[in-house]
């Protein structure tokens, strides 16, 4: 089996925190991978809240993140309350959080999200599979 550029994105993105491969990066450009992970970010968040949690699950889920991974330290709250309300559909949830900032939560929240189902073997491809049809659908 073969992987895709972008199936190897979001394969990496749920397998280790920011270690995606960089010559598929570069072939995909900054733009597709941003979409890559903000899809793997936004299921990874569907599956882990089924509803739009209240602000303070979100705040006990970034503390949850902090204690659990050193790298999501890196995460402010602002962050991951911005990134629930766009996997929620809120889009100008991001509002007042910088560029930076948002890339380093696309670059650990997968992999923590993800961490905690401990995706394997069918359930991972199911995931990536899942990733993949919304961003195709997307962008029909």
């Amino acid at each position: 089996m073969t992987m895709n550029d972008d199936e190897q994105i979001v394969r990496s993105a749920v397998a280790a925190p920011a270690q995606l491969p960089e010559d598929v990066m570069d072939r995909l450009g900054d733009e597709r991978v941003t979409v890559l992970l903000s899809a793997a970010t936004a299921v990874a968040l569907q599956r882990r809240f089924p509803s739009e949690p209240s602000r303070e699950r979100v705040l006990e889920f970034t503390d949850a993140l902090h204690a659990r991974f050193p790298a999501a330290s890196l995460i402010q709250p602002a962050v991951v309350e911005a990134l629930v309300g766009f996997a929620f559909g809120r889009g100008r949830s991001a509002e007042g959080v910088s560029a930076d900032d948002l890339r380093t939560g696309l670059l650990v929240l997968p992999y923590a999200v993800a961490s905690e189902e401990d995706l394997e073997g069918e359930a991972l491809d199911g995931f990536v599979t899942e990733v993949l049809q919304s961003v195709y659908a997307s962008e029909e």
